[in-house]
Order: C-alpha cells, then sequence, then structure tokens
C-alpha cells in the first residue's frame, strides 16, 4: 500500500463533505402538477396560505385560534372527509392547563384493525405566526391525506390537529384520555424548529427494530439514525410523541430545524418557510403513512435497532443487541485483513492505541468556536449562516490533525502499518461503544466493517479507499446538521469528525508534506472567521430575541418593563429609551431574573381576582381549599403561584386531580408550585389545593399580550434585528394572597 498524498486526501474529504451536504439537503419542490398520489409542497402551499391567510399568532382562545380551526374544518371538508371537534379541559403533569379543541378525521381501512395516528398541531405561540411551527405540519397532513385517499390501504389512518402543544402537549393529554386512543397502533408526529432543512426523523419509540423494518426503511431520502433518538431521550425536550411513548405507544418524530434564529418568532412566516422542506416533510411523512398503513399493528414485535441513513438514499439496521457481535466482526476483519497483508492477526501493543488526531482536531475546533464567541461571531446561539464558523472550526481541526496524522504515519512507519493502526483503534472504539452505548456505535463499527471488508478482497491501491468513504458518508452528514441543532456547541465534535474520517485513510508522512496544506487550511480558517464576523450577526429576517414584559404588583405606584435580550447586552437605541438598570426578579417565584429593567407609568388595568368558593377543613389539621380564578380584564392565561410547597398533597383544576409528577417533582427540588391556565372563560377556572391549616403566601398573576400604550416607545425602541420570541410581549399583573 502506498501513502496517499495529504493534498489528495484533504480533497477528498471535502469531496465527501459537499456529497453529505447534498445528499442531506432537502428534495426540490414539486409543482401542481404532481400526480394525484404523490406529494406535492406547491399544493401544500395552497392549503397553508388559506389556513393563514391572516397570520396572526393561534394561542388557545384567542380569536385567531378560532378562525384558523374554522378553516382547517373547511379544508377537511374540502378532502371530502368528515371532521370532528373534540372539546374538553387537560392539564400536563407539569402543571399547565387549558380548554382545548382537538379537531380529527379518519380515512377508512380496508381491514379496520389498529389506526395509524398521524397528527399536527394547530396552535403557535404568542410571538408569531408559527408557519413552521406547527401550521406546516398540518397543511403536510391535509395534502399527504388527499394522497392517501388514491388509494385504499389495509389499516384506518387518524389525522389528529391537535391543540395546545406549546403549553404543555395539552391536546395529546386530552386525546390519550378518549376512547379512539386506544385503537391506535403507531403514530406519526410531525414537527418544526426553524424553517428550512432537511426533514428529519430524529426520535422513536423504545422498541423501535420493527418500525424500522417496515416504516423507516421506506423512506425516500432518508435522514435518521438511533443516534438521533439516543441523544433526544436525554434532552428536556418535548412533543406530542412524548405524551405517545408515555402511553406505551409505538411512534415516530419527524422534524426540520434549519434557520433556528426564525423559531418562534415572527419570522416563522409563510414567506420564510422553505418549499424543499415541506416537500421533505411531506415525502416522509407520506412514505411512513402508506408503510404503517400497509403493516400489520395487532402484535407489533419488540426489539431495538441500531441504525443510520448513507447518503440519503437508503437505511442500514441490526438488532441493538447484536451490536457487540457486529463491533466484534468488524474489529474481526480489520485484523484478518492485516493477516492477508503481512501482518498479525492480533494487534501490537502500540497498534490499539487511538489515533490523537481526533482529539487535537476536536480541541482546535473548541478553541475556534471560542475565539469566534470572544470576537463576536456568536452573540446569540442560533446565528444566521453559520457555514462560516462552521469552516472555521474544520480548518482549525484540520489544521491541528494533519502534523499529528504526519507524525503517527512515521512512527508506524509505512502506509499499511499505518492503516492498521488506525482502523484497529477505530474497530476497538467502537466495540467499546457497542458494549456501552450501542445506539451511536455505528460510527465506528460501519465504516470498520467496510474497511476490513475491503482490504481483504479488493486490489492495491484501491484498497484503503472504501474505509475512507464509508467513515466520510456516515459521519459527515451528521457532522454537518449539528450546527443547526445545537449551535457553536458543537463545532468541537464537526471538527472531531472531520479529524476521523481524514485518519482512516494512510497519508504522506514524510517531512514536509504537510506544510503547503497546512498554510492552505490557515488561510481557510482566517477568511472562514472573517466571514463570520461579518455574515453570523443577527438580522431582521433572522433575529436576536429579545422579549420585553411590563410588570406591575397590585399595590405598587408603578409598573416595572422586563427586558431580556437573547444576547445578554442592552441595544443602544433600546438603552436611550429609559432608565434601565440591572433587574432582581420583577415576578414571584421567577425562575431567572430578567437581565435589564426599567420604570414605568402605572398600567391602570383591573388586577386578577381569586375568590375563595368554601374552604372545607380536611384530615388531622389540613383543610381543602377551592379557589375561582377569574380575569376581569378577560386575560388569556393565567398563573397560580405558591411558593412554598411543602405539605401540599393533592391539587385539583375543574375537578380534575393533576397529575402525580407535578407534585413530586416541585417540592424535591425547591420550587414552588406553578399552575398555568390558559383560555379561561370569562367566570373563571376553579383550582383546589389540599394543603395543611397554617396561612401561606401565594400570588395570582394575569397575562395579555402586547404592552401598554406607557410601554408603546420603548417596544418601538427595539432595534429591527431584534424580535420578540416565545410567548411574545406581555402585559403582566400581579394580586398577592395569603392562602
Amino acid at each position: 500500500m502506498r501513502a496517499v498524498r495529504l493534498p489528495a486526501a484533504l480533497l477528498a474529504l471535502l469531496a465527501f463533505a459537499a456529497l453529505s451536504a447534498w445528499r442531506s439537503a432537502p428534495p426540490a419542490p414539486r409543482g401542481a402538477d404532481a400526480p394525484e398520489t404523490e406529494f406535492s409542497s406547491a399544493r401544500a402551499v395552497e392549503v397553508l396560505e388559506r389556513l393563514l391567510s391572516d397570520e396572526a399568532p393561534r394561542t388557545p382562545g384567542s380569536a385567531a385560534h378560532a378562525a384558523f380551526r374554522e378553516r382547517l374544518l373547511d379544508e377537511v371538508r374540502r378532502l371530502g372527509l368528515t371532521p370532528e371537534t373534540e372539546e374538553g379541559f387537560a392539564c400536563s403533569p407539569r402543571g399547565s392547563c387549558a380548554r382545548l379543541v382537538n379537531v380529527r378525521t379518519e380515512l377508512p381501512g380496508t381491514a379496520g384493525g389498529p389506526t395509524v395516528l398521524l397528527t399536527a398541531h394547530i396552535d403557535s405561540v404568542g410571538a408569531g405566526p408559527g408557519a413552521s411551527d406547527d401550521a406546516s405540519g398540518v397543511a403536510v397532513l391535509l395534502e399527504a391525506a388527499r394522497a392517501l385517499l388514491a388509494a385504499p390501504r389495509r389499516n384506518p389512518v387518524l389525522l389528529l390537529f391537535d391543540d395546545g402543544e406549546e403549553d404543555g402537549l395539552l391536546g395529546a393529554e386530552l386525546f390519550v384520555r378518549s376512547p379512539r386512543a386506544r385503537a391506535i397502533g403507531a403514530v406519526v408526529n410531525l414537527e418544526a424548529r426553524g424553517t428550512s432543512g432537511p426533514s428529519l426523523l430524529f426520535e422513536t419509540s423504545a422498541e423501535n427494530a420493527w418500525l424500522v423494518r417496515s416504516a423507516v426503511s421506506r423512506l425516500p431520502r432518508p435522514v435518521t439514525s438511533s443516534l438521533f433518538a439516543f441523544v433526544y431521550d436525554r434532552l428536556p425536550n418535548d412533543t406530542d410523541l412524548t405524551v405517545y411513548k408515555r402511553e406505551g405507544l409505538a411512534g415516530l418524530n419527524l422534524a426540520f430545524l434549519g434557520s433556528a434564529a426564525r423559531y418562534h418568532t415572527r419570522e416563522d412566516s409563510l414567506a420564510n418557510l422553505s418549499r424543499a422542506s415541506l416537500q421533505h416533510q411531506g415525502e416522509n411523512a407520506l412514505a411512513l403513512a402508506r408503510a404503517l398503513a400497509e403493516t400489520d399493528l395487532r402484535e407489533p414485535p419488540s426489539g431495538r435497532a441500531v441504525f443510520f441513513s448513507v447518503a440519503g438514499a437508503f437505511v442500514v439496521a441490526w438488532p441493538r443487541v447484536a451490536a457487540p457481535a457486529v463491533a466484534l466482526l468488524a474489529l474481526l476483519l480489520v485484523r484478518l485483513a492485516c493477516l492477508r497483508r503481512g501482518g498479525h492477526l492480533l494487534p501490537r501493543p502500540r497498534a490499539v492505541l487511538p489515533s490523537l488526531a481526533p482529539l487535537a482536531a476536536a480541541l482546535s475546533g473548541l478553541l475556534a468556536g471560542q475565539l469566534l464567541r470572544a470576537l463576536g461571531a456568536f452573540p446569540v446561539t442560533f446565528v444566521p449562516r453559520p457555514w462560516a464558523s462552521l469552516a472555521a472550526a474544520v480548518a482549525a481541526g484540520l489544521l491541528a490533525a494533519i502534523p499529528v496524522l504526519s507524525a503517527e504515519s512515521r512512527r508506524a512507519g509505512d502506509a499499511v502499518a499505518s492503516w492498521e493502526r488506525a482502523w484497529t483503534s477505530t474497530a476497538l472504539l467502537g466495540l467499546v461503544l457497542a458494549l456501552a452505548w450501542p445506539e451511536p456505535s455505528y460510527l465506528l463499527v460501519a465504516p470498520a466493517l467496510a474497511a476490513g471488508a475491503a482490504r481483504l478482497v479488493l486490489p492495491e491501491p484501491v484498497s484503503p479507499w472504501p474505509g475512507f468513504a464509508a467513515s466520510g458518508l456516515v459521519l459527515l452528514p451528521l457532522a454537518l446538521i449539528l450546527p443547526d441543532a445545537l449551535g457553536p456547541v458543537a463545532l468541537p465534535v464537526v471538527a472531531a469528525a472531520f479529524g476521523i474520517v481524514l485518519a482512516t485513510l494512510p497519508a504522506d508522512g514524510t517531512p514536509g508534506a504537510w506544510h503547503r496544506p497546512a498554510v492552505a487550511l490557515a488561510a481557510l480558517f482566517v477568511a472562514a472567521s472573517v466571514a463570520a464576523l461579518v455574515f453570523s450577526k443577527p438580522t431582521p429576517d433572522e433575529p436576536e430575541h429579545g422579549t420585553m414584559l411590563a410588570v406591575q404588583e397590585e399595590g405598587t405606584p408603578e409598573a416595572r418593563l422586563a427586558y431580556s435580550p437573547a444576547s445578554g447586552r442592552l441595544p443602544p437605541s433600546v438603552a436611550a429609551a429609559a432608565r434601565f438598570e440591572n433587574a432582581p426578579s420583577l415576578l414571584p417565584c421567577a425562575s431567572k431574573a430578567a437581565p435589564f429593567a426599567a420604570p414605568l407609568p402605572s398600567v391602570a388595568e383591573t388586577f386578577p381576582a381569586a375568590e375563595l368558593v368554601s374552604s372545607t377543613p380536611g384530615p388531622e389539621r389540613r383543610r381543602r381549599l377551592p379557589l375561582r380564578l377569574p380575569s376581569p380584564r378577560g386575560a388569556g392565561r393565567l398563573e397560580l403561584l405558591v411558593p412554598d410547597a411543602s405539605g401540599v398533597e393533592e391539587i385539583r383544576v375543574e375537578a380534575r386531580p393533576l397529575p402525580a409528577p407535578h407534585l413530586r417533582r416541585e417540592p424535591a427540588t425547591g420550587r414552588p408550585i406553578r399552575l398555568s391556565l390558559r383560555a379561561a372563560p370569562p367566570e373563571g377556572i376553579v383550582v383546589e389545593l389540599t394543603l395543611p391549616a397554617a396561612p401561606r403566601e401565594a400570588f395570582v398573576l394575569d397575562e395579555t399580550p402586547g404592552l401598554p400604550p406607557s410601554a408603546a416607545t420603548l417596544g418601538r425602541s427595539r432595534p429591527a434585528t431584534v424580535a420578540p420570541a416565545n410567548g411574545g410581549d406581555a402585559t403582566i399583573l400581579v394580586r398577592k394572597l395569603s392562602l
């Protein structure tokens, strides 16, 4: 085996990176003339334009929310289907409750077996119109249903457009209590955490082997991995699928997450929604629906899978329990290849040491990210055009890796020994991963399988390239997606991935061979860093998140305006508009203080009320305390806060016990009881507490969207590059109670 010249190795690495980016990108949008049995983003956009005619935020209980629901009912009827509404009151384990209206409709099946549930939520946050999150999912389901109606299917398909997802997955909580939920055999949930990018199958239920085999493998352009699900299960994030998995239902989750700066802002609009992302999401949803509609869902087999997509073309999978055996096979193939090429079956001690190149690349990528952050390239977590910082981190990682690889090659003595050291280390680390965490082990095991098999059967000089190619096709698509998912914290991981791929190819280790490539990489790092500083700043199109809250407690002479810019810096135009200071917590029991606050004239509104319905003595000096919480000014959201949660035995909202995890979690962590109540009727909502007889302090809050007139100038002082996020600007009035 001859060593590959380093420039050729770097060019090949960049070529695989370009291929990975191309194959991971969403497909071209389909026009309205696409065949009736196929998904068309153009037809879905026509639906979206009708649904989002006013592009107003759709919080539960608002007029815009009700109008959207009526337009949705019309769209269901337009398909020739009969819509049903499911009204009710639901609470989440985290203490949020609301009156809801779910919309559902069924496509009958020929066999009448368990039902396939396709679901997306109809509500949005208060800061924006939610065109991607999740009106896009609603339109995708309607267009997919139109395509599904073109042919019969074995299993019924139920479309559920659920309510209150943003307030605690409440529509899903309402649905799982209904008799229809008992007929569900599998769930496909649609989400978005941005306005562009590929549709990722990022989450599965635990027993997923049969889902991978029968449905995931049918995706036309798959971008998925068991690593996605492994990581997501360990994050504090939730979607409606969280509720269905808790109830033991099998399920799959799809989302796109590019341009994340627009998430939960005014810029999550129809104009900014990528038609290509909509096309990819629709093709994936339709493929999964068709596959599950033809699968026997009555007794799905158990078992988990290790799986991953390759170049957006197909999915490779093996049983999770077999992961150590597959990893051992990869190591055996590598060692047999070494034996065939004149080496030894058992690795020499120095040959089993992992390469230092990926570690050097990761450390260099970390330092590059910290340098860019210090220079101001990351004023916020998600910035526009993250490609510049990505390129800088990759250049820095490779710049650190190539002298290490050169020294490693010289130490190995020749290209054969270099190949042996690299792939033995890779296979051994893959085996360790397979024993500890099987789901991500494919990242090393799959390339080692390809490298060992190719080296056994292919002639020189071809044999080292298949392992390099497999490593690039497995690692690089994942690495290029990570910045969209995690922001700049992903840069060291991206750099390490490029270092791993480069380390798998025996490169020329002669002194001086790496000097010219190092100069080119240094130039790339400088150019990319400058581009990151110039282009990766918030823009009006992809703004910094900065929400303002006007807060006043009853009995105080003035209100206060809290301002929380994501960058932690007060824009000069805002600083000039009022007398801001570092803010203590303006809200009772707030998890964290807003960094800035300024005085405001009194809001001069009616404060929220708390009416004692009755007080009933309980056993052993305890009492049941029912409170009616109305909002005289018709606020869309109420909160009840009890700072001291000790001794509170039960919470009932509208006569329904709040799920036990709320009580178990809050006192154990020293946090207060916090109930969020959305879409309250004029007469209010009744909350009943069972607690000790001793009096204690509590607070009731109500919240209306927008700032009061006295804060209008402050609201307009934000630069165009800053926008309210999540719940949006709001006015909050607080009344203190003694329970």
